[in-house]
């Protein structure tokens, strides 16, 4: 692949709106505590074992460089510090880390009370028998305030059509860095700029992925396909976990049905290396939106990156909202992981953050 063949990737980008562009604007995280985020594990570690389990809330702090700090703390390479998932900087959020500690505890585990200040609150430490895995958790538990907005009809037309039908999964800016500098990264790194960060590395070519997912949703919001089967389409259950065999023909009009009611919802790739591709109607539809940008799917491939599927739709559990002050509207909400909460704000308000 010639990286000269490369362009930049267009920033900042208006991704299509399932309804109507919102006219309510909003102020989003002005107090870290209008952004409240609970991790769902998902499982209860057993209480012993070579991995520490921390259950920490953190205000306004980076997970990343959170976990650095434990490493540190701790004496141990970074590499042996883990986290389910990445959580928001601005806000309160609580979520488990995990640090692998061989030996006996009384012997190597350092005083994790220590750990606390104003801006980190350590719950529970408990051992388990595995290691914490990146994208092991069943999601997350969303409380968020949006201040200064105004009640109207439309907005609640827009609440009423979320709950019933949920959002577009798009991956929320903040996967593609300040100022899109993720993607900026990418291109310099595979152009032949060495990247010492691992973290970064990945970073940087995870936007690339998300930012084509983004497109391809984009146009399908656009031409109201996106909740919309077609013959070879890959659909998945709800639950965000499991995938449903392409669609058929004789299947079509059951499977739309489940999808109208909420149990499935078609996907689209996060691209990279596949192996013999059916050739369907799905399939040629994907590759004709994302013919432009194929220099950069050829570079991920030259990357060893090997293609996934994720849903198109995001659906919120136990999606429920209330006036708390006169312009203050909370949501509540649970989301599977790999979701964000800002993909579902920006379908309601032209929110505003700090």
């Amino acid at each position: 692949m010639n990286a000269t063949l490369l362009q930049p990737l267009k920033w900042p980008v208006e991704w299509a709106y399932a309804s109507d562009i919102p006219n309510s604007k909003a102020h989003l995280k002005i107090h870290c505590s209008d952004f409240l985020v609970t991790e769902d594990l998902g499982y209860e570690p057993c209480g012993e074992g070579e991995h520490v389990y921390l259950d920490i809330t953190k205000t306004d702090t980076n997970t990343d460089f959170l976990a650095r700090n434990i490493a540190k703390f701790a004496g141990v390479p970074v590499r042996q510090v883990n986290y389910a998932g990445l959580k928001d900087r601005r806000g309160v959020t609580r979520q488990w880390f995990g640090v692998h500690l061989p030996g006996k505890s009384e012997v190597v585990d350092p005083d994790w009370q220590s750990l606390q200040s104003s801006q980190l609150h350590l719950h529970q430490v408990i051992r388990h028998q595995r290691k914490l895995k990146t994208g092991v958790h069943q999601g997350n538990f969303f409380a968020i305030r949006l201040r200064d907005i105004t009640q109207s009809e439309a907005l609640e037309k827009k609440l009423e059509f979320i709950s019933q039908q949920g959002a577009p999964n798009y991956f929320g800016d903040q996967r593609f860095g300040r100022q899109g500098g993720n993607l900026a990264l990418a291109l310099s790194m595979i152009q032949g700029k060495r990247i010492k960060d691992r973290f970064k590395r990945g970073m940087a070519l995870s936007s690339i992925r998300s930012y084509l997912f983004n497109q391809l949703l984009s146009e399908r919001v656009s031409d109201g396909s996106w909740l919309k089967a077609s013959v070879g389409e890959r659909c998945m259950f709800s639950d965000g976990f499991s995938q449903f065999d392409a669609v058929s023909l004789s299947d079509l009009a059951s499977v739309q049905q489940r999808i109208d009611r909420g149990d499935l919802a078609p996907t689209g790739p996060m691209v990279g290396r596949v192996g013999c591709p059916a050739l369907t109607p799905a399939s040629l539809y994907e590759a004709k939106i994302l013919a432009p940008w194929q220099p950069w799917i050829d570079a991920l491939i030259e990357q060893d990156m090997t293609a996934q599927r994720r849903s198109l739709r995001l659906w919120p559990k136990d999606f429920t909202w209330r006036w708390c002050e006169k312009n203050v509207l909370e949501l509540n909400f649970h989301l599977m992981r790999g979701s964000y909460a800002t993909a579902l704000i920006r379908e309601l308000a032209q929110a505003q953050t700090p």
